[in-house]
């Protein structure tokens, strides 16, 4: 059993090293292929092996998407189209069923591949264009690796999950917006929703010109940037990483901080709204003003604020 056990070891040690090597080789000498192990065998698949596609669609209501590693578009246009680039041996599905558009990646991707070029010549690309007047009812979508990128949409519900890679949401609409994104950045710009609720593992998120009526962040590490913000419920829960939010903090605004400074500027006069704010160790400054511990002010508003801080400065301006 320890023989057989040594015999696989040293087999799969010497698939790394010969992998390692190949990179290496190819690297330093320019090359832009993958080897890839398809059903034919090993094939050197290069840029002349990438495929473009581009399909008509009959309009739908729904998006929903299930891939591995894939970079997607949804772009604002006149027609419903769909446009995807992919390497040889690797494949994309769509269909339109029960007025939803379903991409879904081959249940036959290779197995073991060297990429020569750092993943760029292997990478899916797939862009879908939607008349832009159109309301969509559920656009879902769950990708491995790869960029996410959606323009000037209407939406009644939007899901993302993403293990790693970045996200961009600019000019959306959305009832409900509910994004996960474990590894990689996250830029949102002119956004509306009812409900916007962001889970976050390890990226830093900057959100301007966005309103919501409740929002929920939770991020383990990276900074959150928050510009010309309107919320009328916030909840924030960072473990790691500066919170800086500029806008206007209507209803319960709640805010967690385990390391990180937290900096706020709001359009809110101090008058009209209650504040607590603890933390245990950093400076705590309102209006130029320094408090040791805790900070507090009560009002008759409806509109409070609570502020509770680990390790890192607290710095609230009306």
């Amino acid at each position: 059993m320890n023989s057989t056990r040594k015999k696989f070891t040293l087999i799969a040690s010497g698939m790394i090293v010969i992998g390692i090597l190949l990179t290496a080789i190819g690297f330093f000498a320019g090359a832009k292929l993958s080897i890839v192990n398809t059903e034919d065998g090993f094939q050197a698949l290069g840029n002349h092996d990438r495929k473009a596609e581009e399909f008509s669609l009959t309009e739908f209501a729904n998006i929903e998407g299930d891939l591995q590693d894939t970079d997607i578009e949804i772009i604002p246009s006149n027609e419903y189209k769909l446009k995807i680039e992919r390497l040889a041996g690797t494949k994309v599905t769509h269909k339109i069923t029960n007025d939803t558009l379903v991409l879904k990646e081959s249940d036959h991707e290779p197995l073991w591949q060297i990429d020569l070029n750092f993943g760029t010549l292997t990478k899916k690309v797939v862009k879908i264009y939607v008349p832009k007047e159109v309301t969509f009812g559920n656009i879902s979508l769950k990708n491995r690796f790869g960029d996410v990128r959606l323009d000037g949409m209407k939406v009644e519900r939007l899901t993302i999950h993403s293990s790693e890679g970045d996200l961009t949401l600019n000019d959306i609409q959305s009832n409900q917006l509910t994004i996960e994104n474990k590894f990689g950045d996250m830029n949102a710009n002119n956004v509306i929703t009812e409900d916007l609720n962001v889970e976050m593992h390890d990226g830093d998120a900057k959100f301007d010109s966005v309103r919501a009526n409740s929002t929920v962040f939770q991020n383990e590490f990276g900074d959150l940037n928050f510009l010309n913000f309107t919320s009328e419920a916030l909840t924030i829960q960072s473990k790691d990483g500066d919170i800086e939010i500029q806008g206007m903090l209507l209803g319960n605004s709640v805010i967690h901080s385990n390391f990180g400074d937290t900096k706020l500027q709001l359009l809110n006069k101090e008058s009209n709204l209650s504040y607590n704010i603890h933390n245990d160790f950093g400076d705590i400054t309102v209006n130029n003003n320094r408090f040791e511990k805790n900070a507090s002010h009560t009002t008759n508003s409806q509109h409070k604020l609570d502020i509770t801080s680990t390790d890192g400065d607290v710095h609230v301006t009306f």
